[in-house]
């Protein structure tokens, strides 16, 4: 009998790693690897962010910050709509309303709302790596 145990446990152990490594090659046919470069006024955005939404609703989204143009996000396959934002620092600004009060970057979105808040820009990844996926926007 114990024979017989092992030799299950076995199968049993042979049949879980089959199931997984089935079900691991299933997941990254839903998942793309996007890369590529953003481009304000033919300038790299300094500093920004990109995300990625399936256009269905449904699916895996992505998202990656912007640095001196470039990005690589993990994101879904299919139709996508993108949403860029650029961060522009205008002052300085107190923390808290009190005298000695550290202060941060005051920043305002750079670009215009036709590339976020009501985006128009989109992109159709395929399953793995999606490089080139680049955006050449105008700040007006």
């Amino acid at each position: 009998m114990t024979t017989s145990f092992f030799a299950l446990r076995a199968v049993g152990f042979a049949f879980g790693a089959a199931a997984l490594l089935l079900s691991a090659g299933c997941a990254d046919n839903n998942k793309s690897v996007v890369s590529g470069t953003v481009l304000v006024d033919g300038q790299p955005l300094a500093n920004g962010t990109i995300q990625f939404f399936p256009s269905d609703g449904n699916g895996q989204t992505g998202a990656a910050g912007v640095t001196d143009g470039k990005y690589t996000a993990n994101a879904g396959v299919g139709d996508m709509k993108v949403i860029i934002t650029g961060i522009k620092v205008v002052g300085k600004i107190k923390q808290y309303d009190t005298p000695d009060s550290p202060t941060v970057d005051d920043v305002r979105e750079l670009l215009p709302d036709k590339y976020n808040k009501n985006t128009e820009l989109t992109a159709t990844l395929k399953p793995g790596p999606n490089a080139g996926v680049d955006f050449d926007l105008k700040s007006k």
